[in-house]
């Protein structure tokens, strides 16, 4: 396999893996709120979920989890992972939090802005590492610019 090859490979992987998160995180608007309304409070159902989402990737990726333990990451590494960690959990709890009390229709476009953070934080901690463009910058405004128009089409 060439280099190029190899390249449009992980390209092609990663854009499968986002529409693959897509795909998840639309079932979990529709989920979330059922059982946030329905089943159990937010907070409950978001301790259940990450319990239940923690066990079942560890069954799953053993392997690759004790390939990956064998590389010790330098100290600031693992400051970053415990900041990745803490951003996915108070986002999943905000996530339940929202889907308790609005409608999954309107949350889940409100939490789909994401990219305007992405594209600030990766300002500062990307730097050298990804590009922000001026097509990455009116793609983003484009993103919340939809968001706008979905937002005020349901209320």
């Amino acid at each position: 396999m060439t280099l190029l090859a190899g390249i449009r490979r992980e390209t092609t992987l990663g854009y499968a893996a986002a529409l693959g998160a897509a795909a998840c995180y639309g079932t979990l608007a529709v989920l979330g709120r059922k059982i946030a309304t329905d089943i159990a409070p937010p907070l409950v159902a978001n301790s259940f979920s990450m319990i239940l989402g923690t066990m079942v990737l560890t069954l799953v990726f053993q392997s690759h989890i004790r390939r990956d333990f064998k590389v010790r990451p330098q100290k600031r590494g693992w400051f970053y992972v415990a900041l990745a960690g803490c951003a996915s959990t108070w986002g999943v709890t905000c996530w339940f939090l929202a889907l308790g009390e609005a409608p999954a229709i309107l949350v889940a476009p409100l939490a789909a802005v994401h990219p305007l953070f992405t594209v600030l934080l990766a300002l500062v901690f990307l730097r050298g590492v990804e590009r922000v463009t001026a097509r990455t910058v009116l793609g983003t405004l484009f993103v919340i610019g939809g968001v706008i128009l979905i937002t005020f089409g349901i209320q």
